[in-house]
């Protein structure tokens, strides 16, 4: 398992930062932006039509790409240097986490520093985005989070032989994963290749319950339990095909405020 840090080219940069700004878009997702820039006025944005709250973004991200380029650049480097502290203990953490020796995959894994406060990932690609601002160590645990995403997809594409399609949001199996990775990543030797913070999924799903119990708290159960990864797999997509549902309504509401 390898990965290298980047610099994300601008036009790919704004291309998913304006799609978090369309019409109809929960204000938590945009409002993400401009809790990271706040030279960005988001009651002027959000008053905007569609087109025109799309020039005035990209005008402001354009003065902000050409401010911060020393900060990404520096961050590309510190980033860097953190991670080479772990590299070599990827392959036995992640082989333990996963009960599969995983030290002849993803050696093509990129992380994109930019500008975008929310970071996507593409899992065919084995690439991430890291916002230049982070600190240090939680760029690292975040770059942990995304690779568990690209592990636990692999090794289930193995086991379900899927259509990785179905790997993107919104569908369940996307949703499964934000909610399994924070289980594997807090359970395992991972946790002790990156300081955890206290929110590094979607920060409304640590108090959120199914059936009387928190969520995480139901995952750390199932997998503790679990014969291998293929067993977890199995019973927590049950889980979630059976509480898809309530699941869905609360993270609605969660993400309307």
């Amino acid at each position: 398992m390898q990965l290298i840090w980047k610099q994300k080219d601008f036009d790919n940069d704004l291309d998913f930062i304006l799609f978090h700004q369309k019409d109809g878009t929960p204000v938590w997702w945009q409002k993400q932006l401009f809790k990271a820039y706040p030279d960005l006025n988001y009651e002027y944005a959000k008053s905007l039509p569609e087109e025109k709250r799309f020039e005035y973004i990209t005008g402001q991200m354009k003065v902000q790409a050409e401010r911060r380029k020393p900060i990404i650049d520096n961050s590309i480097n510190m980033f860097s240097e953190e991670w080479n502290k772990i590299a070599e203990q990827l392959n036995s953490a992640y082989s333990s986490a996963f009960d599969n020796d995983c030290g002849g995959i993803l050696n093509d894994m990129v992380a994109y520093v930019g500008l975008n406060p929310i970071c996507p990932r593409d899992v065919k690609n084995h690439s991430f985005d890291i916002y230049h601002y982070f600190d240090p160590q939680y760029a690292i645990t975040t770059a942990l989070h995304e690779i568990t995403h690209f592990v636990w997809f692999y090794f289930w594409n193995k086991h379900f032989k899927d259509n990785p399609s179905e790997y993107d949001f919104p569908n369940i199996k996307w949703l499964l994963s934000e909610i399994v990775v924070e289980t594997i990543n807090h359970n395992t030797d991972i946790a002790n290749l990156g300081k955890q913070p206290e929110y590094i999924a979607y920060s409304y799903f640590y108090d959120m319950t199914i059936n009387g119990e928190l969520i995480f708290d139901t995952m750390k159960k199932m997998y503790l339990k679990r014969k291998d990864i293929y067993d977890f797999m199995e019973n927590s997509f049950e889980w979630i095909k059976t509480n898809e549902t309530e699941l869905r309504s609360k993270i609605q509401t969660a993400e309307s405020k």
